[in-house]
This record gives C-alpha cells, sequence and structure tokens, in this order.
C-alpha cells in the first residue's frame, strides 16, 4: 500500500467527481416522486386491482431537464387519467416544471437531509421547493420520505466485500448544503474507488465535526468492518489526521 499526494487540480477533479454522485443521489430523489404523483393521479399503486382506479399505465419517457450539473435525463412515468365523464387524457407532471426552474434549492436540501442522515423531518422539509404544499397527498410525501431513508441506510451500511478498488481517494472537504432553512457549510469525509476499468464510485460519505484523526480513524475502520480490501494505491493530501487513520 502506497500513499501519494495530490495537486491542486486534482483535488478539484476529485471534489468535482464527488458532488456528481452526490447529485446523482437527488435524481433518483425525484424520480421517486414522479412515481407517487402518477400513483396519486391513478388513486391504486403498480399492479394493484381496485374499483377505485382511474386510468392506467402507459410505460415511461426520457425527459431532459436542467439541473446544477446542467441537462440531465429522468424517468417520467406516463399514464393515461380517465375522468369522471370517460374522458382519458395523458398524465402531465406538476413536478417537474417547478424543479427545473429551483433544481439549486432542491439539490442543496436534499444534500444536506442525506448527510445529516436523511430523518423524516429534514427530508420532508428538503422536499417543499419540490412538492409544494398542493401535489401529494401528506401521505404520499411520508411514502417518498420512507423509501428515501431506506436507500439511503442501505448504501450507508452494504457489504464491501465484493467491491474492489485499485485506487481510493480520501478528501476531507467543506461542503454548502441547506439545513434548518439556511445554507451552512459542513465538513464533509469523502472516499472515493476507482475500479481496474477506470469507473469511479463514491464508496463512503460522512459528516464528521472536523478533519482530526479520530473521525477519519473512524470512518476507515467501519469500511474495514464491511469487508473493503486494501487498494494498490491510497491518493490523499498531507493532513495529519488522515494519514494516521491511513496507517491502519
Amino acid at each position: 500500500m502506497e500513499k501519494g499526494t495530490t495537486g491542486e487540480a486534482d483535488v478539484v477533479r476529485l471534489r468535482q467527481d464527488i458532488g456528481l454522485r452526490l447529485r446523482q443521489r437527488v435524481l433518483e430523489a425525484v424520480e421517486l416522486v414522479l412515481e407517487e404523483e402518477l400513483i396519486e393521479a391513478l388513486g391504486t399503486n403498480r399492479y394493484e386491482r381496485s374499483s377505485g382506479r382511474c386510468g392506467y399505465r402507459n410505460g415511461s419517457e426520457r425527459r431532459r431537464i436542467t439541473t446544477a450539473l446542467g441537462p440531465q435525463e429522468l424517468r417520467v412515468p406516463r399514464g393515461r387519467i380517465v375522468g369522471s365523464d370517460g374522458c382519458e387524457c395523458e398524465f402531465r407532471s406538476a413536478v417537474v416544471p417547478r424543479y427545473a426552474r429551483r433544481t439549486r434549492e432542491v439539490d442543496e436540501a436534499l444534500l444536506g437531509a442525506y448527510l445529516a442522515g436523511a430523518n423524516t423531518r429534514r427530508i420532508r422539509k428538503a422536499l417543499e421547493p419540490l412538492l409544494g404544499t398542493e401535489h401529494l397527498s401528506r401521505s404520499a410525501v411520508s411514502r417518498v420520505v420512507a423509501r428515501l431513508r431506506e436507500q439511503f441506510r442501505h448504501w450507508r451500511e452494504r457489504d464491501l466485500g465484493q467491491e474492489r478498488y485499485a485506487i481510493v481517494f480520501l478528501d476531507g472537504f467543506h461542503l454548502k448544503v441547506r439545513m434548518a432553512r439556511r445554507v451552512v457549510s459542513v465538513p464533509v469525509l469523502a472516499v472515493l474507488g476507482v475500479a481496474e476499468d477506470g469507473t469511479k464510485r463514491l464508496v463512503a460519505l460522512e459528516l464528521a465535526q472536523s478533519e482530526a484523526g479520530p473521525h477519519w480513524s473512524k470512518l476507515v475502520t467501519d469500511l474495514e468492518r464491511r469487508g473493503l480490501r486494501s487498494p494498490v494505491l491510497i491518493v490523499s493530501d498531507g493532513h495529519l489526521g488522515l494519514r494516521k487513520a491511513i496507517e491502519l
């Protein structure tokens, strides 16, 4: 195992990579909201048979929207809604147009929710700029919150024994996120892995009080506990606390 140092340009690229992978989680959250929006419109869940159904699904489409990352594609579910008069109309999402206009606020809020532990209250607050108060019922929002929280828990606690990385980057930085209705700068410890085919994956992300050695040691110990194998190369800056943790 070797240790190296990164130049300033490498550090910038590393943090851009981390930010990209974080915001991909935001797009997943938006797709969950779109799914719940269609469920509300149809009156039934997927594959559920009910006399209260007022339409049917009709596949999905890819739609490009503008986000903080530039143009991105979302999977938008399609459906036909049958009115009380028997007339059909195409399901139209009220969420996507609002998201396209308010993406930066939603990004900051959801990132803050993930980093702060993804509890129900924080995620519900984070979704407010996206949902407003009129498009989904309280029960639908609760289902979205529960699914987001479970996704985050599963990713954070997943078994790393089958993940192989030739190179692992470790870096601590401050990220501006929206918490409690204001944007704050929080210290974040990040681990980015590079597989043998060059694919980059976010391995771990932890909100910490600081970049001191004990916090890095706790993160590295947790990675080992979950089965992450030592890479060929570890890349980091010269932070003393981080270097001590790497020696573990």
